[in-house]
C-alpha cells in the first residue's frame, strides 16, 4: 500500500486501543512515533512519491484512525495590537502580516532612516497615529527665516509646499483629508494601541503640498514637489547622510484626466530625473473606467523606467472600475474600502479613521511595499544604490511587478494582470540577494538591525553549529540567557532601548554582534 522513495509526513489521531493493531497491519513502508500519548497523536512518517488525497482517505479509512492530516510548515502572522487593524482586509491582500514578523519598516541594514515623499495635499498635524512617522528637515532651525541647511529651500522644517512654494505643508483645519488618508495607509504608526496599522510600523512621511491656495498651476506644484524630492535625495547621497532625506519612493494619487505625455512633457521627464537618484514612483490612475491609452491619462501615461502605475481591486480580488491598459497600467492593489486615518477632527463612529475608495488608495499601498522592501534588502543592494541608483530603483520595480498575484478579474486591465503580494516580493528580494552575495550566509550578519523589543531577527552564518543565544550589555553583563530561537531566527527579549551585544554559543566558540534595540512605538 506505502510503496516508494521520498519521505511524507502526517500526523494521525489513533484510537488507543487499536494502535497495535495499526502499528502491526500498516508494515514497514509506514512509522508511527509518538507526540501525546494520552490524545493519542502521533507523527507518521511514510515512503511515497507523491501525498495524494486518495492515500490520505486511505489512511483514514483504517480501523482505529480518528483523523489524519498533513504536517505543514507555519508561518508566522505578526499582527499589531492596534484596535482597528481588523477593518484593514486588504493589508491581509496584500500579505503584510506574514513580512512584518521579520521586519516592520523604518530603517535600512545600515540604519539609514527610510523616507517616502507623498505628494498630496498635506497631512494632518496632531493626528496621534502619524505624528510618530511625520518626517522632519532636523538641519533646519524651524521659523528662523533662514535656510539653514543651505538646500536652497528657507524653513523646510516638515517639507515644502511645491503649490504656493512656501513651508507650509501640515494641516489640522481642512476641508481635505487626502493627504492624510494616503498617509494612513503607508504609515500609520503600529502597533502603539492607536487607530490602525499602516503598512510601514515606521517610516518617515515627507509632505509636499501641491496644491496652491489660489487653485491656479496646479501642475507646477506637482513639479516643483517632485523637484524638492529630488534635491532632498541628491543631497542626502552628495553628503554621506548627513544631509537630505533617504527618500526610496514618491507616492502620486494626483493626475489630469484625458491628457496626454506630449501636453505634460516637463511633468513626466521629472520620473526619471527622480528614477537617477534611486527613487521610484507609486502612480495611481484616473478612477475613471477608461482605456487610458486611448482617452489618455496623465501620470498614467509619462514614459518611464522608474514609475509603477497602478489601479484598483476590492480586497477579494474583484477589479474595480478605474483606468485599464495592458500597455500603461502596471498592477493593481485593493484601493476600495481601504480603512484609514482622517483628519483629527473627523468625527466618526470610530473617531478619526474611516473607509476610502479609489486609486488614490491603491497606490500608496505599491509606494509603501517599496519602502517595506528597503528595510529589509541586503547590504548588497544598497553597495548598487550608491554606486549605481537608477540601477537599483529598476531593481527595487521588477521585484515588485514579478511577486504580483495573478488574478481573472485584472486580465486585460493592466501589465501584470496581477494584484500587490508583499511577501511574495521579499522572497524576490532574498533570491536576489543570495544569488549576487552567496557567501551572505556564511557572514555573521543580524538583520533587521536596529530591531524592536520582542522582535524576531535573523542572525546568518552561525548554523548549523548554533547551540543557544544569550544577550549582554556592552560591558559583557548578561542581560537575558537562553533566547527563544528556530533556526536562524531569534526573538529578542523585551529590553530598554540601547546597544546590546548578541552572544551564540557554538561547537566552535563564542561569536559576538552588536546590535541597537531601539524604543517601543508610542
Amino acid at each position: 500500500m506505502f510503496a516508494s522513495a521520498q519521505t511524507s509526513t502526517l500526523l494521525v489521531r489513533i484510537q488507543p486501543d487499536k494502535l497495535t493493531k495499526i502499528s502491526s497491519g500498516i508494515g514497514n513502508d509506514l512509522t508511527l512515533t509518538a507526540v501525546d500519548k494520552e490524545f493519542g497523536l502521533y507523527r507518521c512518517r511514510l515512503a511515497t512519491e507523491k501525498l495524494t488525497p486518495a492515500l490520505i482517505r486511505e489512511i483514514n479509512a483504517m480501523d482505529g484512525v480518528l483523523a489524519v492530516q498533513k504536517s505543514r510548515k507555519l508561518v508566522r502572522r505578526k499582527q499589531p495590537n492596534d484596535p482597528l487593524f481588523n477593518n484593514q482586509n486588504y493589508l491581509t491582500t496584500i500579505r503584510v502580516p506574514w513580512f512584518w514578523d521579520r521586519n516592520t519598516g523604518g530603517v535600512n541594514r545600515r540604519g539609514d532612516t527610510l523616507v517616502v515623499a507623498l505628494i498630496d495635499d498635506g497631512m494632518d498635524t496632531v493626528h496621534p497615529d502619524l505624528k510618530p512617522n511625520m518626517w522632519f528637515n532636523h538641519n533646519e532651525i524651524p521659523w528662523n527665516g533662514m535656510d539653514d541647511d543651505a538646500n536652497g529651500y528657507i524653513d523646510d522644517y516638515r517639507g515644502w509646499n511645491g503649490g504656493d512654494s512656501n513651508n507650509r505643508t501640515f494641516t489640522t483645519q481642512s476641508l481635505y483629508a487626502h493627504g492624510t488618508e494616503v498617509a494612513g495607509i503607508v504609515g500609520a504608526s503600529g502597533n502603539n494601541a492607536k487607530g490602525i496599522s499602516g503598512i510601514n510600523w515606521q517610516v518617515k512621511m515627507m509632505p509636499l503640498l501641491c496644491y496652491p491656495l489660489n487653485g491656479v498651476d496646479g501642475d507646477l506644484g506637482v513639479i516643483r514637489s517632485m523637484l524638492y524630492a529630488l534635491r532632498m535625495k541628491q543631497l542626502y547621497m552628495q553628503t554621506n547622510g548627513q544631509k537630505g532625506a533617504c527618500i526610496m519612493a514618491v507616492n502620486m494619487s494626483v493626475g489630469i484626466d484625458g491628457a496626454f505625455p506630449n501636453e505634460e512633457p516637463i511633468w513626466c521627464s521629472m520620473y526619471d530625473s527622480l528614477g537617477n537618484a534611486g527613487i521610484i514612483s507609486s502612480l495611481a490612475t484616473t478612477n475613471s473606467n477608461v482605456d487610458v491609452g486611448v482617452i489618455g491619462d496623465i501620470p498614467s501615461l509619462c514614459p518611464s523606467d522608474f514609475t509603477l502605475v497602478v489601479n484598483s481591486t476590492d480586497a477579494n480580488d474583484n477589479w474595480i472600475s478605474s483606468g485599464y491598459s495592458t500597455d500603461y497600467i502596471d498592477m493593481a492593489a485593493p484601493g476600495q474600502g481601504a480603512y484609514t486615518t482622517q483628519l483629527n477632527s473627523y468625527n466618526g463612529p470610530n473617531g478619526p479613521y474611516a473607509a476610502v475608495s479609489g486609486t488614490s488608495f491603491a497606490a500608496p499601498q505599491v509606494g509603501a511595499a517599496a519602502i517595506l522592501l528597503c528595510a529589509e534588502v541586503c547590504d548588497s543592494f544598497w553597495t548598487l544604490h550608491k554606486n549605481k541608483p537608477d540601477s537599483a530603483a529598476r531593481l527595487l520595480k521588477k521585484w515588485i511587478l514579478r511577486s504580483v498575484d495573478v488574478i481573472p478579474s485584472l486580465n486585460g486591465k493592466c501589465a501584470t494582470g496581477g494584484r500587490l503580494n508583499i511577501e511574495k516580493a521579499r522572497t524576490e528580494v532574498n533570491m536576489w540577494c543570495t544569488a549576487v552575495n552567496q557567501n551572505l550566509r556564511t557572514k555573521n550578519v543580524v538583520y533587521p538591525n536596529p530591531a524592536l523589543p520582542g522582535q524576531v531577527i535573523l542572525w546568518n552564518g552561525l548554523m548549523p553549529n548554533l547551540k543557544s543565544v544569550s544577550l549582554h550589555s556592552m560591558d559583557g553583563r548578561q542581560v537575558a540567557g537562553e533566547l527563544s530561537t528556530a533556526g536562524n531566527e531569534i526573538r529578542l527579549p523585551f529590553v530598554s532601548p540601547g546597544f546590546y551585544l548578541l552572544q551564540g554559543n557554538t561547537i566552535n566558540g563564542v561569536v559576538r554582534t552588536r546590535i541597537f534595540i531601539s524604543e517601543m512605538p508610542k
